[in-house]
């Protein structure tokens, strides 16, 4: 093992290092571990390992982002022959990749994209290979384009889909966002994906690139309705295929109506009889309530929805609101959306704005009312975003009182806090404590998960970046 370990912290000497034999050393290391049996392990023991195998793939996925983004460089259009990916029979760098590490080509590009933080700064333009200094030595390594990006890549802090992410959301703002700014941001930007998944980084980086250009996000939503299509087609065997890509604003009546219809009959299923029981899946479900929305449209006057939330909320700052340039959100869309879109929205019926900073009803209630009103969950969604912990949508949520009303609960936004099932379950099941302290909710978990009980922030505060002057672009 102590050779192993020698081979391993070679690895981090520099591009003399980056032999191949070397590489299938520590791969044989590797390998040798993946064979072993893990059934045996005590609990610590296993989630210790599993920590450790976790930071091992970001390590080689680290590796294999510096590997992708210099194929990247080296398959340049601009090189002789179409560069080296073109030379090897591949189309692309993103090709050559993915068939190469057995990935998806989104996750192809998605290393690439993060091989990008790690590779040099925009300079003058260098051939590709080594870089030497007078006398054939290899000259020291240049900054990297992204330093706080790739110092996080090689720690292991982010992993490299997160990193990716983030390069793709500021590379889109490399033109029109001073470096300074863009310095910031990423810095901001690694700080908060250090704790979040990468599903929940592509929320961060979506609100977070809106906000620092918000003229073109705009430019972008306008590209966007204009591409909006939906098309079908139809086999030999009569089942017909649809196919659809809508913008943000145009999907958002789409996806609340059928998702809701979905959660109503899932409420449903969970007190039937086994034998009795919906065996539909979710996508059969979903084509069940686009073929019920749409018979009910041919000339009937009754409604589906009958029972169910089918209210679009969309949320937008009192300041914006009235200067007509800014961001708001729809629940359950991850892109934030412009103010023209919101109001071109909120001018159909179903729709009701949420405006902030406004006086409007009392919304904390005491005990004087068991249940939250629908004004304190539209005011909680506001806060916690969806689900408080997990982030899933609006439609899969419900407002919960932190303290139960029985034990002296008061149903007040302090004491409230939206969880879709699955989470509520959990936190009751496993001990999570829940505290909300200027308008952020934090969960507290149990001792045998953190003997420490170090808070975890959760909500829309979670994933979203604290204002800070001056960071839109002019």
């Amino acid at each position: 093992m102590a050779h192993n370990a020698a081979v391993i912290g070679t690895l981090s000497q520099g591009s003399a290092a980056l032999e191949a034999a070397r590489i299938m050393s520590v791969a044989e290391v590797v390998g040798e571990l993946a064979r072993c049996d893990v059934g045996d392990l005590t609990h610590t023991e296993f989630l210790e390992a599993h920590a450790a195998v976790a930071q091992l793939g970001k390590m080689a996925d680290a590796l294999r982002a510096r590997f992708a983004g210099d194929l990247a460089r080296r398959s340049s259009a601009d090189l002789p022959g179409g560069g080296l990916a073109r030379s090897q029979g591949f189309g692309s760098a993103k090709e050559m990749v993915a068939r190469t590490t057995g990935s998806s080509y989104a996750g192809a590009a998605r290393s690439i994209e993060a091989g990008l933080a790690l590779a040099p700064a925009p300079g003058p333009t260098l051939e590709p290979g080594p870089t030497l200094e007078p006398g054939g030595s290899a000259a020291a390594p240049a900054t990297p384009r992204y330093p706080v990006i790739a110092q996080a890549t090689l720690d292991g802090t982010i992993s490299v889909e997160s990193a990716g992410l983030i390069v793709a959301g500021l590379e889109s703002l490399a033109d029109s966002v001073p470096r300074a700014k863009l310095e910031t941001l990423e810095a901001r930007l690694v700080d908060k994906a250090s704790r979040l998944s990468p599903h929940e980084v592509r929320r961060l980086v979506a609100r977070a690139v809106a906000a620092a250009d918000v003229k073109r996000h705009e430019e972008r939503e306008k590209r966007q309705h204009a591409e909006r299509y939906v098309t079908w087609t139809e086999d030999q065997t009569g089942m017909v295929t649809f196919s659809a890509r809508l913008d943000p604003v145009t999907a958002a009546p789409v996806r609340t109506v059928i998702e809701q219809i979905v959660t109503r009959n899932l409420r449903l299923r969970r007190g039937q009889d086994p034998l009795e029981k919906d065996q539909r899946t979710i996508g059969q479900m979903r084509a069940d309530a686009l073929f019920e929305v749409c018979r009910h449209a041919i000339g009937c006057t009754e409604t589906v929805t009958a029972g169910i939330r089918t209210t679009i909320v969309v949320r937008i700052n009192q300041e914006d609101l009235e200067s007509g340039v800014g961001l708001g959100r729809i629940d359950g869309v991850a892109q934030p959306v412009s103010v023209g879109e919101l109001r071109r929205l909120a001018g159909d019926a179903g729709i009701v704005p949420e405006v902030l900073s406004h006086d409007g009803e009392v919304l904390d209630l005491g005990r004087t009312v068991r249940l939250f009103t629908q004004a304190q969950r539209l005011a909680l969604l506001e806060r916690d975003g969806g689900c408080a912990r997990c982030h899933a949508p609006p439609e899969h949520c419900e407002a919960h009182h932190i303290r139960w009303w029985e034990q002296g609960g008061r149903s007040d936004l302090n004491n409230g806090v939206m969880l879709c099932t699955r989470c509520h379950h959990d936190v009751h099941r496993q001990g999570w404590g829940i505290t909300v302290e200027r308008g952020r909710v934090h969960f507290i978990p149990p001792s045998d998960i953190d003997p420490a009980g170090v808070p975890r922030l959760g909500g829309m505060a979670a994933i979203t970046l604290d204002e800070e002057p001056g960071l839109r672009a002019a």
